[in-house]
């Protein structure tokens, strides 16, 4: 399993992990012990909603009604074309909103098969600056967003002949609770090469999937680790 890209961020005196999967996605927060921790809980739980249960040890758990309150969203779209049924490689274009307020943070990716990696808009961010397979951030303001595009090697064949589009873990963890999350995701394929099978996990309450001829859209909101699986067919 990839986890390609990891967000550290500065907050203070205090260093943060923000782990920041995209495709696949997750967003964690670790951090030393200190006198600073209750300052990074009630930073960290400005957009999250009191009453809204915790994911203990990444239990997926689907949020049905969803969050009233502010809660992080990844934007994802992923395009399939006709070669990446010969290479694997397909094209993501990945986007944060609700993005928290920091000084300073780092997006480090870690996909094994990455290229093309380019910013596509920011906006309440001072700086953006991609270095090698990292996009250096300064002055992350609220309601900050990112977006970027790349390539990644993420479409595997099968041996019946099928296709695995896999994604994931997506999850946003702090110390132990795991907290809610929004991701939504388009997956366009082409119509006269594949056929969508089947998805895991199945369609559900807090987890809504609906499909055309050409397009495969997911919308989740949920607690704890999200894995998405797609099936396709020629």
């Amino acid at each position: 399993m990839n986890y390609p890209a990891q967000i550290r961020a500065t907050l203070t005196t205090t260093t943060l992990l923000l782990v920041g999967c995209l495709v696949p996605d997750c967003f964690a927060i670790a951090g030393n012990a200190s006198p600073e921790d209750a300052e990074l809980k009630d930073w960290f739980d400005e957009d999250t909603e009191s009453g809204v249960p915790q994911a203990r040890e990444g239990e997926l758990v689907f949020l049905s009604p969803p969050p009233e309150s502010r809660t992080l969203h990844s934007i994802n779209t992923v395009t399939i074309t006709r070669t990446s049924l010969d290479d694997g490689w397909v094209q993501v274009r990945q986007c944060y909103e609700g993005l928290d307020a920091v000084p300073e943070a780092e997006v480090v990716y870690q996909y094994k098969n990455m290229r093309h990696l380019r910013i596509q808009s920011k906006t309440n961010i001072s700086q953006a600056v991609i270095r090698e397979q990292r996009v250096q951030l300064t002055g992350v303001q609220h309601d900050a967003t990112l977006c970027i595009q790349a390539e990644v090697q993420i479409l595997y064949p099968q041996s019946d002949g099928s296709f695995l589009l896999r994604n994931g873990p997506f999850h946003r963890r702090f110390l132990d609770g795991y907290f809610p999350m929004h991701v939504s995701m388009d997956v366009r394929l082409p119509s006269t090469l594949l056929r969508y099978i089947g998805i895991s996990p199945e369609s559900q309450s807090g987890f809504k999937v609906d499909l055309n001829d050409e397009r495969v859209s997911i919308d989740a909101w949920f607690a704890g680790t999200l894995n998405i699986e797609m099936h396709f067919s020629e």
